[in-house]
């Protein structure tokens, strides 16, 4: 079994990266910072052929299990994250074969922001986007933060989230 989770942050190395560090590291996974690939904007024109995106797709297509992580910006995914899973558009008309090949895999959450839960809906887009591509949404995990940083239980719910994907519990 291997778990993937993909970071898209204006912060590398800020909350959600601490968080899914704790995860990631925890269920022995590997984290893909989105800030360290070219991956643009989806492009009926296909302009884009030769960005990082399709590596980052075989990345998925090679997990069992693929976290998204994202702060939470304006009650929304970050950019990064949009404009990732923007480009999993490319999976369903330049790329079918990858895009099937993420069927049966298992999509988890990982999201932090200074509100005491995740604000309604936020899970929707992941949700959805698994379902489109028949793989199962496992469910979220929320780190809440101050000026201080992750609140400590945060770290600790981190690890009965990876125990969650390494039991292969939803």
């Amino acid at each position: 079994m291997s778990t993937l989770a993909i970071l898209g942050s204006s912060s590398p190395d800020g909350n959600t990266c601490a968080l899914a560090r704790a995860v990631t590291s925890t269920c022995s996974g590997k984290l893909l910072d989105l800030s360290d690939y070219d991956v643009t904007p989806w492009d009926y024109l296909a302009r884009n052929a030769g960005d990082d995106f399709f590596h980052l797709a075989r990345e998925m297509a090679a997990a069992t299990d693929i976290i998204f992580c994202t702060p939470v910006y304006w009650y929304a995914m970050s950019a990064q994250l949009k404009t990732f899973i923007d480009r999993f558009s490319d999976l369903i008309t330049r790329n079918k074969e990858i895009g099937r090949s993420l069927a049966g895999k298992r999509t988890w959450l990982i999201a932090t922001g200074s509100d005491e839960t995740l604000p309604e809906g936020f899970e929707i887009p992941f949700a959805l986007t698994s379902q489109y591509f028949q793989m199962h949404y496992s469910g979220a995990l929320y780190g809440q933060t101050t000026d201080a940083g992750l609140l400590p239980i945060a770290l600790e719910q981190a690890k009965v989230f990876a125990g969650r994907i390494v039991n292969k519990q939803t």
